[in-house]
């Protein structure tokens, strides 16, 4: 329930109880709407004459069910298919901005299933721009996108959202010649000619984000993704099955032909190849997020194993070699160590890298894997560390054995750490950079909140051993946390 706020103004002998948001007009009404669930905005209807019938112009439609069960105490569907219906039909005839439905396990029987498609219809009915529908349910179940949604000429922006339960269904003829914006997330979709009629239907789409998608193609390796006007690019897989346990060659291949794209992210168990060959080279933003777990940790890796890793992170870096920002997981920099330590291999240079933003546990394996980057990257400018330190082993004196290059460092100029809490690696690392830095000018350190009890003693900590260590450049300024305080060292 929104409760206008009363203030209470004095003239002369009489007080005047001015209500300043019932003042308000109805767009600024409107836009404070837009960041609760449609059942309160429906609520303000009680609150007096001024708001019976603002709700009803409202031009975002955002129904959580997930949360509905508190209010209707009951777990069957049909109050709610009521409410939902009732908001839609007796709203004005105004059009609708967003229409977003989060249908968290209530049955979609066949009445849900027409209700869906009566308040998609209506949306697009009225011109929506933006639809999100996240589906969710407990035992399995097939639900077919209305047709009308996926040839919506207003939509500029879908999410699709559904757990593995749900089975989606896409309509034979797709044409959304608006959309900008797609999100797919947990859906099946069987062939890769649905996905291509799916992109062709979208001439100018700029971002996909396609996350736990399982694509079944077949016997072919390859999944083909074909979009001319597509800019950014994200794909997530959370499965790990045959990953560790020897199946390393059954993965699949997605091929991106997209020659204006200027960021990929992808966020995975290595258990597919990226082929960005078609996209021209304009890459300039890269996220490589590889994921593990405690299994691959503990397994040792095998010759023929580690050659897979390796050739699977060549392939990763060759297709991002020209990007200008790059961002590594900790993931990325473990399996660089354990597959290519022991290796000889050469990596593609990264020429173009300027800013490098790295995700690290501090172990010496990941202290070695940074060291390498910094080696193949000469033009790098500033790099971030954002340590995840569950614990901070000791990395050994040895572990930049190898890596200290004539030249190299010699663009960089920031260096930033996160979560420091003075532990040996952190001062390792530090020491490396300043060693080989020559034009470094701004170090700038942010303390762990949860873990430094003192960061005052810290502070003074980091600056007289900073000073002490060697350093190739003169003029370096430390800057401390969100205070912003600095001093030379």
């Amino acid at each position: 329930m929104v409760k206008s706020r009363k203030l209470s103004a004095s003239f002369g002998d009489e007080e005047k109880i001015v209500d300043r948001i019932s003042m308000l007009p109805d767009e600024l009404i409107h836009d404070i709407m837009s960041f609760i669930d449609t059942k309160y905005a429906v609520q303000t209807c009680v609150l007096s004459k001024r708001w019976i019938d603002v709700w009803k112009s409202l031009p975002f439609l955002n129904f959580d069910i997930h949360g509905y069960r508190s209010i209707f105490k009951v777990k069957q569907s049909e109050r709610v298919e009521d409410f939902i219906n009732n908001a839609i039909i007796l709203r004005d005839n105004y059009n609708i901005q967003w229409f977003r439905l989060r249908w968290f396990y209530y049955t979609i029987n066949n009445g849900v299933r027409k209700s869906l498609s009566r308040w998609i219809d209506v949306s697009v009915e009225h011109n929506v721009q933006e639809v999100t529908l996240e589906l969710r349910q407990r035992s399995s179940c097939t639900y077919e996108i209305p047709p009308r949604l996926l040839n919506c000429i207003s939509l500029k922006r879908l999410e699709l959202i559904v757990n593995k339960c749900v089975h989606i269904n896409l309509p034979e003829s797709m044409s959304l010649p608006q959309l900008l914006f797609m999100h797919l997330e947990g859906l099946s979709v069987y062939g890769e000619e649905s996905t291509k009629r799916l992109l062709s239907g979208c001439p100018l789409l700029e971002t996909l984000n396609i996350v736990d998608c399982d694509i079944i193609i077949d016997d072919k390796r390859s999944l083909s993704l074909e979009s001319p006007s597509l800019k950014q690019f994200a794909h997530t897989n959370h499965e790990q099955h045959n990953i560790y346990r020897g199946h390393h060659l059954k993965h699949k291949i997605i091929k991106l032909s997209a020659p204006n794209l200027i960021s990929f992210t992808c966020k995975s168990f290595l258990t597919q190849d990226y082929d960005l060959q078609n996209c021209s080279g304009q890459i300039s933003d890269a996220n490589l997020n590889i994921l593990y777990n405690n299994e691959f940790e503990k397994k040792q890796l095998s010759d023929h194993e580690k050659e897979v890793y390796v050739i699977r992170i060549m392939e990763l870096l060759v297709a991002v070699r020209k990007v200008k920002r790059l961002e590594l997981s900790s993931g990325f920099l473990e399996v660089l160590w354990r597959a290519a330590d022991s290796i000889n291999c050469q990596f593609p240079w990264l020429c173009n890298l300027q800013s490098l933003r790295v995700e690290s546990r501090f172990t010496r394996g990941s202290l070695r894997s940074i060291a390498y980057l910094l080696t193949i990257s000469p033009n790098v400018k500033s790099i971030k560390l954002e340590p995840n330190k569950s614990y901070s082993p000791d990395v050994g004196d040895d572990w930049e054995e190898g890596f200290s290059l004539p030249g190299m460092l010699s663009h960089l100029n920031i260096v930033r750490i996160e979560n420091v809490d003075g532990c040996d690696a952190e001062f390792k690392i530090l020491s490396f950079l300043l060693k080989n830095a020559k034009v470094l000018k701004e170090v700038a350190l942010y303390p762990a909140c949860s873990s430094v009890k003192s960061p005052s003693r810290l502070r003074k900590q980091f600056k007289n051993k900073l000073r002490a260590l060697p350093r190739a450049s003169s003029d370096i300024k430390m800057r401390w946390g969100e205070t912003g305080s600095t001093f030379r060292i």
